[in-house]
């Protein structure tokens, strides 16, 4: 059957597919040719994904998914392997397809635990055990044939050292193989090693297409900036400093990369920075950012946090900052408040919060500015059930809370702070889509307050999970209580978490 405009249906099926439904798309490939044919290269685009294959025989999937690319290699490779007695599976019959031209995604870390998983299950079947020469030779002659024969790779992510400096070699040696780099959309770094200077450099000489970079900052980083320069426009942006040195934590302050990060900070629509120093001001440069990530970017004094309270980023549906030595709430209340009504998610931990009597603005900043908020983790006062109970009627969408106490230091609390003000400010405006409260570091509360607040859920036919973390209960029969509600189709699950982060 053909559509008005001489496509096959099942083309247009498939262009509209999902293609992490691997069952599905194995069905798919048995109605006949025609639709093998459009399935396989989805099978194949990103074949060693880890999610689609772990789990029941997971092993022997991987095993056979590299024997799969140990057959269709040519044969100067398969004499190169025999000729180091690498005895190969024997071959039956010739592959139906060119698996390694459908190859659109490749992440070496998951590529070196299937060459694992298949070094495991040769070894049995050959009865010998591969020396660590010869498994490298496998490796490099399977990237070779990989890179030569996928038209074009779309993602890499290079999250191994060694296979990393492998592909260096490659492209440096095989001049043919840096052609499917071209079309780069997505490059992930988490390798330390000298080479990947090169890798840098080669990566920025074949393409500006690059729109996601998820990159680990270990020592050097000329090349590396000199890659992101080269890019004409990018949307997504991860950068952590994952051996904590001081360089890589001055990295956007000490080097070039953020004047030239800020240039083309406009596009960006996800940003995330972990250990890394971060002047806020920097923000105001990424007038289209959707979701912001800050994670343990150092110590901030007022006067670093001044500037927060002016940037505008009126696209934002997510922020998180986690820090464990600063936060100024007034400053961050502002933020927010020039942020927009997009805001969805907002996250807010911090170990030292150094105006923690301001949390009342934070509060009210989210009643009038965020009508679609779904999501709030962060500091409140007990005093604050007024500012609270507003934020609740304002954000009537709410669907999970996690509150911790706004002090000085929210992991030392000598004398618990009192919760059931609060618990009975949300009793008393019910948010009729709240499915979770969370609360943690050092609350107290009282049996009857809850059973009241759980008497309110069942009156609207509600259910909610209740979880908490070094807390005070007051009054006996807690966990009776929860039992009962429970079983009467209220409470949905409840749990004293161990440990919150």
């Amino acid at each position: 059957m053909y559509l008005s405009h001489k496509k096959p249906i099942q083309l247009v099926y498939f262009r509209n597919f999902n293609k992490d439904d691997h069952s599905s798309l194995h069905s798919c490939a048995l109605v006949n040719h025609l639709w093998c044919q459009s399935a396989i290269p989805l099978l194949w685009e990103d074949p060693l994904d880890s999610k689609k294959l772990d789990g029941r025989n997971e092993k022997h999937k991987r095993y056979a998914l590299v024997n799969t690319y140990i057959t269709g290699l040519p044969q100067p490779s398969h004499k190169v392997l025999i000729g180091q007695k690498i005895m190969l599976p024997p071959v039956t019959r010739s592959p139906t397809f060119e698996y390694a031209s459908y190859l659109r995604k490749l992440d070496l870390k998951c590529f070196f635990i299937a060459i694992q998983s298949w070094t495991e299950y040769f070894n049995k079947w050959a009865k010998r055990t591969f020396t660590g020469g010869q498994i490298v030779l496998v490796i490099q002659e399977l990237l070779r044939h990989l890179f030569l024969s996928s038209p074009r790779l779309l993602v890499l992510k290079v999250n191994v050292d060694k296979i990393g400096a492998i592909i260096v070699d490659i492209l440096q040696n095989v001049p043919e193989a840096r052609n499917c780099l071209t079309s780069l959309k997505e490059f992930t770094y988490f390798a330390e090693h000298p080479t990947m200077e090169i890798l840098f450099s080669q990566i920025s000489q074949l393409t500006g297409n690059i729109e996601r970079f998820d990159l680990s900052i270990y020592g050097h980083t000329e090349q590396l900036i000199n890659m992101i320069k080269a890019q004409k426009l990018f949307k997504e942006l991860i950068i952590n400093n994952r051996t904590n040195s001081p360089l890589g934590f001055k990295f956007w302050v000490d080097t070039d990369a953020g004047s030239v990060i800020s240039k083309k900070a406009s596009t960006i629509t996800y940003l995330e920075i972990e250990n890394i120093f971060f002047p806020f001001q920097a923000l105001s440069h990424f007038t289209s950012l959707v979701e912001l990530n800050m994670f343990y970017c150092g110590s901030y004094d007022s006067r670093d946090w001044a500037p927060l309270s002016d940037v505008r980023l009126k696209k934002l549906k997510k922020i998180s900052y986690k820090n464990r030595h600063s936060l100024y709430l007034e400053s961050f209340g502002r933020f927010l408040g020039n942020a927009g009504m997009n805001l969805s998610s907002i996250t807010i931990r911090c170990c030292t919060i150094c105006d923690p009597e301001q949390s009342h603005l934070l509060f009210t900043s989210i009643a009038d500015n965020c009508p679609n908020l779904l999501h709030f983790d962060g500091p409140i006062g007990s005093d604050n059930a007024r500012e609270f109970g507003e934020m609740l009627y304002a954000c009537s969408q709410i669907e999970s809370l996690c509150l911790h106490p706004s002090n000085k230091c929210c992991r030392l609390v000598e004398n618990r702070i009192d919760f059931n003000p609060l618990l009975k400010k949300i009793t008393i405006k019910q948010p009729w889509k709240m499915r979770e409260l969370t609360i943690i570091h050092g609350w107290k509360f009282s049996t009857e307050v809850f059973e009241s607040f759980l008497q309110s859920r069942k009156r609207i036919s509600k259910k909610i999970s209740f979880y908490w973390n070094e807390c005070e209960i007051i009054g006996n029969n807690f966990v009776k209580v929860c039992s009962t509600y429970q079983k009467a189709g209220v409470l949905d699950k409840y749990q004293k978490l161990l440990k919150y982060d």
